[in-house]
């Protein structure tokens, strides 16, 4: 992996190129997998060969989640070299916080992406081996990324609870959840309450005579993506639901809206400005 790294990249390959240029095309345009590099291994794309022997990831069965991070690499080598594809957001913007920002900045100064400046911050220019991988990362984007602008628009559908996934895969992920939870005596599930796409609150085994199963608390939202981002809401909070759903039985449904509304808003900063 990231072979001949003392030798600069522009005296090994032809910088004006896309990275991954070298790579040879096995037999079929549809084989699998299709492409071999100068030391003989396959690979599926250019992406996964940049990935795995460039990057140094593992290797992975999801491409979404490959390509939904090199993404992100694309849209902030673009960002730092705007002299290519001209963006109104700075590098900065894409993280939504300093933290991130920097760690991303030595990540891509300890790729060697970017030329080397004190800080490692993003104030740098594009390597000649930055500029090749963001010319190969700009023509190999899937048919969903590339009607869309390089920069936060493409990377809007990754961020936020779905992670860049498609509902079929959220609903996996979901029924699995649910499933976990299953044996609870308090859980959250979801249901579909009236033509509304509902959470529900049910407790077992409840009343002093018969125990039944009842639903003590109800939310409907407007869509599937909404009601399931509050349930992985909730879901991260499973070790809560016992007392939870008690206080549902005890004091009402009301009384656990109230609390979950200023749970969800307790540690929300005021801002004056």
């Amino acid at each position: 992996m990231n072979e001949h790294r003392d030798i600069p990249y522009e005296q090994r390959r032809n910088p004006n190129l896309p990275w991954g240029y070298w790579m040879t095309a096995q037999g079929e345009v549809y084989s699998t997998p299709p492409l071999a590099d100068e030391e003989g291994r396959l690979w599926n794309s250019v992406r996964e060969a940049f990935w795995v022997s460039r990057l140094g990831m593992g290797p992975i069965a999801r491409t979404d989640v490959m390509n939904s991070e090199l993404e992100l690499l694309l849209a902030v080598l673009v960002a730092i070299d705007r002299r290519i594809i001209g963006i109104e957001e700075s590098a900065y913007d894409l993280f939504g916080g300093w933290d991130r920002a920097r760690h991303y900045g030595a990540w891509l100064h300890g790729q060697a992406l970017v030329e080397f400046v004190p800080g490692c911050d993003f104030n740098t220019d594009l390597s000649a081996e930055g500029h090749a991988v963001l010319l190969m990362l700009a023509s190999t984007r899937s048919p969903k990324d590339a009607p869309m602008p390089i920069g936060l628009a493409s990377l809007k559908p990754y961020h936020g609870l779905n992670l860049g996934m498609d509902e079929e895969v959220r609903e996996t992920i979901m029924a699995a959840q649910e499933r976990a939870a299953a044996l609870l005596q308090y859980r959250f599930q979801r249901e579909i309450v009236g033509s509304s796409m509902a959470i529900v609150l049910v407790g077992d085994a409840l009343g002093p005579n018969v125990p039944l199963r009842r639903k003590l608390w109800s939310m409907p939202f407007v869509d599937t993506y909404a009601r399931d981002r509050m349930y992985l809401w909730l879901h991260e909070r499973i070790d809560r639901w016992q007392s939870w759903g008690e206080l549902a039985y005890e004091r009402g449904a009301r009384e656990l809206s109230e609390h979950l509304l200023q749970l969800r808003f307790v540690d929300e900063p005021i801002e004056l400005a």
